[in-house]
């Protein structure tokens, strides 16, 4: 009778989860739109599923069926044990590896998607499966906050992080040194006004440029004859 009775809790705790949870994605859908146009178009679109919805349900017992089934695999799994909850808060970020992370992913664009950031913690993160609501706690945690309609090119619009409410700034990026230590060749197209460069005359020749750092306009021309040649 107790494991009974801890089942029912655990489904009631998890509809009510599910309840306060869907409202506030709702809300917070329907607040993202900037325009009142958004708004009325925003209620059209959630209404037609909810009357498609209540229409199968009132058209067939199966379908009610379904749904309660269906309620409750999601109520069970939004109402975790203790102990699980426990163990994914363990598992957290330090915010400055995470501001890194954030800045990592945008890179050039206007921010990054909740699901990237859960993808890179999956890829890092050994015997952990990390998901967007996952990822939406820890910048809960963290302070960062979150916007409904983030563009990334090539993944479209999603929830995710805006590249103006992540902490810090990116991090430089180094210098790559030439392969093989090997310097890079100076172009005298590109060369600045205080680089020596090295023109091959041919027949052995070669000519070193040196601008004088006294007069600009002025190069101080050396050339090279090897014997061997």
């Amino acid at each position: 009778m107790s494991g009974f009775r801890k089942a029912v809790e655990r489904l009631a705790n998890g509809s009510s989860a599910l309840v306060w949870g869907t409202g506030r994605g709702i809300v917070d859908w329907l607040k993202a739109g900037e325009k009142a146009s958004d708004f009325v178009i925003r209620v059209v679109f959630l209404g037609i599923p909810v009357f498609v919805g209540w229409s199968l349900l009132m058209a067939s017992r199966l379908t009610m069926w379904l749904f309660a089934i269906a309620w409750c695999v999601g109520a069970w799994r939004a109402s975790r044990p203790a102990q699980e909850k426990s163990e994914s808060k363990d598992a957290g970020l330090h915010p400055d590896d995470l501001e890194d992370l954030l800045w990592e992913l945008a890179g050039d664009h206007k921010g990054v998607h909740l699901a990237q950031v859960a993808a890179q913690l999956t890829k890092e993160t050994e015997g952990r499966s990390w998901s967007v609501k996952n990822v939406r706690k820890l910048l809960e945690a963290a302070g960062i906050p979150t916007r409904h309609s983030v563009r990334v090119p090539g993944l479209g619009v999603a929830v995710g992080v805006h590249r103006q409410d992540i902490p810090g700034s990116p991090s430089p990026t180094p210098a790559r040194p030439s392969p093989g230590g090997v310097e890079q060749q100076v172009n005298p197209a590109t060369a600045t006004a205080t680089t020596p460069y090295v023109r091959n005359l041919g027949g052995g020749a070669t000519a070193t440029f040196t601008p004088d750092l006294q007069q600009p306009n002025r190069t101080h021309v050396n050339v090279v004859q090897n014997a061997n040649e």
